[in-house]
């Protein structure tokens, strides 16, 4: 993004930011089981998700929303915090996602991908 954003005024950005917040989330329809959205949900609380992302998976502060997000797009990014290829801003991601397994990663992506949108 660095790129993209070198040459916007603060105005610029103040009016970006506004747009972009006042757009409303929509999930993307995903087909999930309900049984690995059961385990996915266990390992979110166990792993603090919804301290960092609040209760609704809406994110908060620098913390981004997951509730509704792209199920491959969930999966890419785990996968990526654990191989030490995605970065995150203060490496807590990364430092997570060290203990998922595969079952992990697919199970909190059922969840995530199953949390609709407030």
């Amino acid at each position: 993004m660095a790129p993209f954003a070198a040459n916007l005024s603060d105005t610029d950005m103040s009016e970006l930011s506004a747009f972009y917040a006042a757009q409303v989330a929509r999930a993307k329809p995903a087909q999930t089981d309900p049984r690995r959205v059961a385990a996915g949900q266990t390992l979110a609380q166990n792993n603090n998700c919804l301290s960092c992302h609040g209760p609704g998976l809406m994110g908060q502060n620098l913390v981004p929303r997951v509730a509704g997000q792209d199920a491959a797009y969930l999966k890419k990014r785990l996968a990526g915090y654990r191989t030490k290829t995605t970065s995150d801003l203060d490496g807590m991601m990364t430092m997570i996602a060290q203990s998922l397994s595969d079952e992990d990663i697919e199970n909190l992506v059922h969840f995530m991908a199953s949390v609709a949108p407030q």
